[in-house]
């Protein structure tokens, strides 16, 4: 199916090469010039609908693993336009409703004749063939069910649904992956049932998401569809030198070994295959956390940089205010830091940034983000993690005192590569706006912490100045 073909419909059969060769004999029996492929899995469907047009896809329900409404949403969110049909067995209602309520346009009922699947597939400028039924013995054969039915169909249906639920917001970026400092994930991405069969959706999620869990998922599916009940993996780091253990088979890709999987009973050839898939999914988890910390930190310090810091800010406001918390955002650079970089050098002046960013990492809690958001300007963001604080709290003093030991800090350090001429000359400014006085939204904080700063500056330097959402007692200047 690559895109330089005619415009014939194309179709798209799921995993089931039955259903494409009964699609296919279909279509030639109508006399049809469509195209029909068929994609191991929903996953690589998704893939296919990300670069080709499809007119068509269709597959089994059973090959969404659970997660069938998940699955309906990804596809209908890649193609919108194209044509999603389901196939299930007469005794699996419940997941043909529930993926039809989530996004498929059609259910067909096995058996399906080639009548029943002309009919769903409704291939684009073509008229509906009619075929002789091939047995009109059992009036169920062929059913079909539209999303419109789907409600009834839902209602009417005595067996709950299976499927395991994702929200179809795990890939829209909005927080930012692999640091869950907020403790949102389990609020926006739902939870994955612990009962429930775990699918190649679940894996790409939890890609997407970056929070460590798709090492565990995959296990769990691999012991549901392999029968290795007792399988279990062991990554390089856990055995820290330690001898590998006996039976153990190794999880490679590309060259890199990331751990080893074993299961009692269970023979080398066995676990080959299960290993080979493995190590495919850890690689990709691995490369995608790679991509994201390549992303989102400052490859000099190591701190956060300026896209992560926008886009956590952006989040963490819209969490504070719902839960009336404060949030300070202290903004700094260092003073006169150019005199630094063309009396010392560029060499010198990137020791001083890193120096910088570790006195200000030691010094703010754990939780507080840290970011160099320009040439020598730090962001430092003051937050309450937990429950939100009650009147009267001591957030701003906890703040102010943070950042006088840090300025102090700053003029007290030696900095051995600037010369015996240069201790205790290094000072910054810098300013403090509290949230939601001194700004309700991510531009009007920072705008007014960067007034701040400057007025900071005009008043001789080396002074951290602070607003009124930042100031217990008003008097604006530590």
């Amino acid at each position: 199916m690559s895109g330089d073909q005619d415009q014939s419909s194309r179709v798209l059969v799921v995993r089931d090469g039955q259903l494409r060769d009964r699609v296919s004999a279909a279509i030639e029996a109508a006399r049809l010039g469509a195209q029909v492929e068929v994609s191991p899995s929903y996953l690589s469907a998704m893939g296919w609908l990300s670069r080709e047009r499809v007119d068509v896809v269709i597959g089994p329900v059973s090959a969404m693993t659970g997660m069938v409404g998940s699955t309906a949403r990804a596809l209908r969110r890649l193609a919108p336009g194209t044509r999603l049909i389901v196939v299930a067995n007469q005794d699996e209602h419940a997941e043909a409703a529930a993926a039809m309520t989530a996004g498929f346009d059609e259910c067909v009922f096995e058996p399906a004749d080639a009548t029943a699947l002309m009919t769903a597939l409704r291939l684009p400028n073509v008229e509906p063939v009619e075929f002789e039924p091939e047995d009109d013995s059992d009036s169920e054969s062929g059913a079909s069910v539209s999303s419109a039915e789907s409600a009834a169909l839902m209602a009417n249906d005595p067996q709950p649904t299976q499927q395991t639920e994702q929200s179809p917001t795990a890939a829209n970026g909005a927080e930012p992956m692999g640091v869950d400092l907020l403790g949102l994930r389990s609020e926006q991405q739902g939870e994955i049932d612990p009962s429930g069969p775990v699918g190649d959706v679940d894996l790409a999620e939890a890609v997407i998401r970056g929070d460590g869990s798709m090492t565990s998922m995959a296990m769990r599916l691999l012991r549901e569809q392999s029968g290795l009940t007792e399988a279990a993996y062991v990554s390089a780091s856990d055995l820290s030198g330690q001898p590998v253990l006996d039976g153990a088979v190794e999880v490679k890709f590309g060259g890199r070994t990331y751990g080893w999987l074993l299961a009692q009973g269970s023979s080398r050839d066995q676990l080959l295959p299960w290993s080979a898939w493995l190590a495919r999914w850890v690689a990709l988890d691995a490369k995608q956390a790679e991509l994201y910390r390549l992303a989102m930190r400052d490859e000099l310090t190591g701190l956060w940089n300026r896209r992560y810091f926008d886009r956590f800010l952006n989040h963490l406001l819209q969490h504070a205010a719902q839960g009336r918390q404060q949030v300070t955002l202290l903004l700094f650079d260092i003073d006169n830091f150019k005199q630094y970089n063309d009396k010392y050098g560029h060499p010198i002046g990137d020791e001083v940034l890193r120096s910088t960013a570790q006195l200000i990492q030691s010094l703010v809690r754990e939780h507080d983000v840290v970011a160099r958001i320009g040439g020598d300007e730090f962001a430092v963001v003051f937050w309450d993690k937990g429950e939100p604080r009650h009147l009267g709290s001591q957030h701003p003093d906890n703040v102010i005192g943070i950042a006088k030991r840090f300025q102090k800090a700053i003029c007290e350090h030696r900095f051995p590569k600037l010369g015996e001429e240069a201790v205790g000359s290094l000072t910054v400014s810098g300013g403090l706006a509290g949230f939601p006085w001194d700004g309700r939204t991510p531009e009007e904080l920072v705008e007014r912490a960067d007034a701040i700063s400057l007025q900071s500056k005009r008043q001789g330097k080396n002074a951290i100045c602070f607003g009124q959402g930042a100031a217990p007692n008003g008097n604006g200047k530590s």
